[in-house]
């Protein structure tokens, strides 16, 4: 399924309604399509009504008409799909980009949002060179400018060694990415700056950090916690896609936090 949005970009979302039960919205990392979650969906499918999309100019999604857009655009883009769903509230888990994505709307719209679940992000990363330099090296060569470096990035040498085929349906995402669309939601994260912003967020939330990552590496996911009233911290032992590099425990420690009032 698909939805448009006001500067023409066709979202691509999943949606498993299941009357009665909450709703969980699941946002990608930035260069990944949504069956980054399919370890979820199948944990959580029998539980929740579960909805997954493609960031723009990610999986089968398309860029719209910007070259750069902000952490606002990509919320109001997860309350479209959420609006096409016809779910008014929903708990919503963000990995890397898809936490930021999380964090402003849980701080913007926190009527949408039921509980939170924060994995592998930040709420302000600079240098800003490092995202101008990166965002340069897509436009000029394309996703194979960035791909290995990020797969180095988010899984273990461990990982990539017992688990190989893994590792190449994530960077088969990596390179299907639209650079356009990638550089554009890379735009969003260098000018983020949520520091102030958490303490205005009301949601219960996890947090979930990889005692291994260097992109969004633990302190970061710590001073969330602290600002974020009542948040809980657990670290994994991974790099950046806990989701998929430690999945079993990711998926306790969601549906534990989930099924708790």
């Amino acid at each position: 399924m698909k939805v448009n949005t006001s500067d023409n970009a066709e979202l691509r979302y999943e949606h498993t309604p299941r009357p009665g039960a909450p709703a969980l919205l699941f946002i990608n990392s930035l260069g990944a399509s949504l069956e980054m979650w399919d370890d979820q969906l199948a944990a959580c499918s029998e539980r929740f009504e579960c909805v997954r999309y493609d960031a723009r100019g990610h999986g089968k999604s398309t860029s719209g008409d910007r070259d750069e857009v902000s952490l606002e655009d990509l919320a109001r883009d997860a309350l479209a799909v959420l609006d096409a769903c016809g779910i008014v509230r929903a708990h919503v888990c963000g990995i890397s980009l898809g936490g930021m994505t999380a964090m402003y709307l849980a701080h913007k719209w926190p009527d949408r949002v039921l509980k939170l679940v924060l994995a592998n992000t930040s709420a302000h990363m600079p240098p800003r060179e490092g995202w101008d330099q990166r965002i340069a090296a897509v436009r000029a060569q394309g996703m194979s400018a960035v791909t290995e470096t990020t797969l180095a990035r988010w899984f273990t040498p461990e990982f990539h060694r017992e688990h190989p085929e893994t590792v190449d349906r994530i960077r088969q995402m990596l390179l299907s990415a639209d650079p356009k669309g990638y550089t554009a939601c890379a735009a969003a994260v260098r000018d983020m700056d949520l520091r102030d912003a958490l303490r205005s967020i009301t949601a219960r939330t996890l947090v979930i950090c990889g005692s291994k990552d260097q992109g969004t590496p633990p302190e970061h996911a710590q001073f969330i916690a602290d600002q974020i009233a009542g948040a809980k911290l657990v670290t994994l032992d991974c790099m950046h896609l806990s989701n998929v590099e430690r999945a079993e425990e990711f998926n306790r420690e969601m549906l534990d936090f989930l099924s708790v009032d």
